[in-house]
Formats: C-alpha cells, structure tokens, sequence
C-alpha cells in the first residue's frame, strides 16, 4: 500500500495513518478521520460521529461541515491521532538511525577484514588496579621488577601477536619490503624482525584504514593483559611448562619437567589462551610496548611515547621468545630494546582505544 500524499511506501496493511506525513490512509467501508470499519448504511462513525463520506458524490459534499456533536467528538479525537502520528514517526526515525548505525558498523568491519583481521580478532579488557612487578621472594627475579599498585583504563587488545598474515598486507598496501620470515613460514606465525618504529607505522596505517586508534599497549596494559587476574610467575601458575608455551624447554622453572626446544616461531594459536583469551602472552617472541623503559618504575610504565623519531631513549619489550629460559617469560620479566633494533625474537601486539572506538559505533 502507498500514501497518496507523499508516495511512501505503507508496511502495515492495517496502518491508519502514513508513518512518513501523518496523511490519512481512508479506505472503502472505513470512516476517514478514525479508520473504524463503518456499520452498513451509516451516515455517522458510530466511533467518532464523523459524517459518512459518499464516494459516489461529487467531492465537494466531501467538504459539509460536521454538526456541533460531530465537532464535540472530533476535537479530542484530534489530539490522539497527532499523537499517534507522532508515534509512528518517532519509530521510523529510530528505525532509521539503526539501520544507519547497521550499515556503519558492517562498512568497518569490511574495512577490518581487508586488513586481515576480524572483530573477533579482539578480546575487551575492563580497566582495574593490580600489582605490577614481582614479589620479592619470586624466583629468579630483578631489581627491576619492583611491585606496585597500578591503575589502567579499559582498552581492547589482539588475541595473538600481530602474524605475517596481517602484516603483509599492510607491507603490500605501501609498497614496502616484508620482513624475512628465517624460513620458519610465514601465514599465522608471528611477524619478526620489527623496529618499534615499524611497528608504529602498522598501527598508524591499521588506524587510517579502521577508523580506530590502533595502538602499542603501554607496559602496564601488557602486564596486566599477560596476567589475567592471576598473581604467580606465570598465568600458568608457579611453574609453566613446553607444552603450555614456546621457550627453550632444555630449562626448567619451579619444578616443571624439561620438554621439546623448537628453535623458532610457532603459530600463535598453537598454545591455551590464558584466563583472559590471550594466546602467546609468555614465550614465542618479544613485543614491543609503547611505553619508554624505566628501570625504577617512576611512571612511564603507564605513558605511551608514541612516535616520536627524535626519542631515541630505549622502549620495553615483554613476554620472552622462543629462545629464552622459563624465567624470562614470567609476567613481570622485563627488557629493553632500542627502537631501531629489529630482530628474530621481536614482534609487537596491538591494543585499541575503547573511548574512541565506542564514539565510532
């Protein structure tokens, strides 16, 4: 059915009113102001007293004025069809704005997905307060590692170290050279050999495409990212073995059995996730965090120094490799690397702004 007022097309085959101009939808054997089915030879709407329209007359009898009953009905009756009128295109507009927020969100995903990742791809971590560092009494820990309370805001981070997968496209898209694989395989292996600095134009160019601020986590969001509520050496618990991540597994931790030494990368979904769906937090390869190293944990844990090419001061790095020992991958293991250093045990993980990215949708 259409309005034959304005030409929208009329859903409701009951509808009494065009949702888009509030025009009168009269039909044959339906009084015209109300809508109500009439009685057979009615001259009045036995619902509003409206005078009985004669279709078959000329239209100027459609204009006789109704007597003082039918104006006595009519005048209340007026209030409740603008309301309704109203209603209904208060609910088309609505209507309106989700379908456009439907398309929106569907628009980014396409764009994500050209990119080589899914909506699926990240795991939302609620902001909270933890103790960052190591107990003092923790095995093999470092003066470096000192524990503190610390406080970080919500922030969504990837599943898995950034793959070659993902990377290639974005090195395809600018015409720049891929980094060497060491012939281990590319596809869902973690990307190595990356400087912080090209690690930073991943996340500048995965932002422009998404429509999202694509970021390095700070060390604080790694941290407790990587421990997922837990407070031991590992999410894994006191000890952690080959099985549950890629180190050297010719070195033992806290009573863990020796196990297989792999001598490179493995596929990042290879391992358990931890409590939080993070695959690879412990072992397989270093990432590069946002934030500046600080040997006494003044502050900078917290900062994400950005891109600054005149910074050359050395940035974190978390998380172990697949070369090290069992106690270089504990939650609260530390190192440091300068930004132009690019190496098979480095790749990076990328975190997104939750504030901005909730404003997009």
């Amino acid at each position: 059915m259409q309005c034959s007022h304005c030409q929208h097309q009329i859903e409701d085959p009951e509808a009494l009113f065009c949702a888009q101009c509030g025009h009168s939808l009269c039909r044959a054997g339906h009084c015209h102001q109300c809508g109500k089915r009439l009685q057979q030879n009615a001259n009045f709407c036995d619902r509003c007293g409206t005078p009985v329209r004669d279709h078959s007359a000329p239209s100027s009898t459609a204009t006789t004025q109704p007597t003082n009953l039918t104006l006595h009905h009519i005048a209340p009756l007026k209030g409740i069809i603008e309301a309704e009128v109203q209603h209904h295109v208060a609910a088309a507009q609505v209507k309106r704005s989700q379908e456009r927020a439907a398309q929106k969100e569907k628009a980014r995903q396409a764009r994500l997905l050209k990119c080589g990742l899914n909506e699926s791809d990240w795991i939302d971590i609620s902001g909270g307060t933890f103790l960052m560092g190591s107990p003092a009494d923790e095995k093999d820990r470092f003066e470096n590692e000192r524990q503190h309370e610390v406080t970080v805001d919500s922030f969504e981070i990837l599943k898995t170290p950034v793959t070659f997968e993902m990377f290639d496209i974005f090195c395809d898209d600018v015409r720049r050279s891929r980094p060497p694989d060491e012939t281990w395989g590319r596809g869902n292996r973690p990307v190595i050999n990356i400087t912080y600095w090209t690690a930073m134009d991943y996340c500048d160019w995965l932002s422009q495409r998404t429509d999202a601020n694509i970021r390095l986590p700070t060390e604080a969001e790694w941290e407790y990212a990587c421990r997922a509520g837990t407070t031991g050496p590992f999410w894994t618990g006191d000890n952690i073995s080959p099985e549950q991540a890629n180190f050297d597994g010719n070195y033992t931790y806290g009573g863990s059995e020796k196990g297989p030494s792999r001598g490179q990368t493995t596929p990042v979904n290879l391992f358990p996730p931890n409590p939080w769906g993070l695959h690879d937090m412990h072992g397989n390869v270093w990432e590069w965090c946002a934030s500046v190293y600080d040997d006494a944990y003044s502050g900078l844990e917290l900062l994400d120094a950005g891109y600054k090419e005149d910074d050359r001061r050395e940035r974190v790095v978390r998380g172990g490799s697949w070369h090290n020992v069992p106690s270089g991958l504990r939650s609260a293991a530390r190192n440091k690397l300068v930004p132009s250093y690019h190496y098979l045990r480095v790749g990076f993980r990328i975190a997104r702004d939750v504030k901005r990215h909730e404003q997009q949708d």
